[in-house]
């Protein structure tokens, strides 16, 4: 088991408040970032080289993500790379039973960061939804792995049934996307994007100045406001336009979030169907908000702006 140095970051987040409730918490905001784009292709019987593909494979397959943190100059990962990753008891399972990815600890410092990885080798795994299953540290046996694969092949994550949000929804808390009676698609549920991102407040925006992106109709409460928005839109509109990315990744389905449920992560705006998806997010945002992809979403059609995601 060899030391590494552990790099150390987080994002923060931001629990919107009700339109009713005025300002929400400016000290929870995180920093500038965007979504990742890309429709991988899974080989069976192959280790993966690519973490952001590998997630992508995951989470379509509904899979266990095993992620291999090694590095050359790691002894002990080396013992492990012919005594076990390549053996065909352990590749023949890849793609199949688990998807494996292995991870350069030199040319992936921000994910030796984002999973807290000290020494090497260690491997972490993940179920479907993100969420951390299992951690192994230093080398092991060829039966000591396959067992492992064994543990990890039987791990799922929490089904939406399970979710007592979702058994028990909240009427009170109301959707960000309203469908008005022309048919059309507004996004913030009718409150300026502007004040939202500029002031932290909710203001009701007027149909005197109605601005289009993405085929989602936004309010705003001035004309100076709607040309300060379309000078950079996605600065101000929310990720996905307001549909629930932990939503979209769990049960391919795109659904409008609630204006009382967002977070701020990497200084975009996500909103959440129940407060469920929202912790999912908060315990791994890079999960949710950087693999996002319109593909196999059932009801896509219903959200034409989802094509855009790439």
């Amino acid at each position: 088991m060899t030391s590494v140095s552990a790099l150390m970051g987080m994002a923060l987040f931001l629990a919107i408040g009700s339109p009713d409730m005025g300002v929400p918490k400016t000290s929870d905001m995180g920093k500038g970032g965007d979504a990742v784009e890309a429709k991988p292709a899974a080989e069976v019987g192959k280790w993966m080289s690519s973490f952001e593909e590998a997630r992508k494979v995951a989470q379509e397959k509904q899979l266990p993500l095993v992620l291999h943190f090694e590095a050359d100059w790691c002894s002990a990962c080396r013992s492990m790379d012919s005594a076990v990753l390549n053996q065909a008891s352990v590749t023949g399972r890849l793609g199949t039973d688990v998807i494996g990815v292995r991870i350069d600890a030199d040319r992936d410092p921000g994910l030796i960061s984002q999973y807290n990885v000290a020494s090497l080798p260690t491997e972490v795994v993940l179920r479907p939804d993100g969420t951390e299953s299992a951690r192994y540290v230093g080398g092991t046996s060829l039966t000591d792995y396959q067992a492992r694969l064994d543990k990890a092949r039987d791990t799922k994550s929490p089904s939406a049934s399970e979710s007592v949000a979702s058994d028990n929804p909240d009427e009170s808390l109301r959707p960000c996307l309203l469908v008005r009676h022309d048919g059309k698609l507004v996004g913030l549920g009718g409150y300026s994007p502007v004040a939202m991102h500029s002031e932290k407040k909710w203001l009701k925006g007027s149909e005197s100045f109605v601005g289009t992106w993405n085929g989602v109709d936004y309010f705003f409460q001035t004309a100076e406001e709607r040309e300060q928005f379309f000078a950079s839109p996605e600065q101000f509109i929310p990720r996905l336009h307001g549909c629930d990315p932990v939503e979209m990744q769990r049960e391919r389905r795109a659904e409008a979030g609630v204006i009382e449920l967002g977070a701020f992560y990497k200084g975009r705006l996500f909103f959440f169907l129940n407060e469920e998806n929202r912790q999912r997010f908060q315990n791994n945002p890079s999960w949710y908000a950087e693999g996002l992809s319109p593909d196999h979403i059932t009801n896509a059609d219903d959200f034409p702006f989802l094509k855009a995601i790439n």
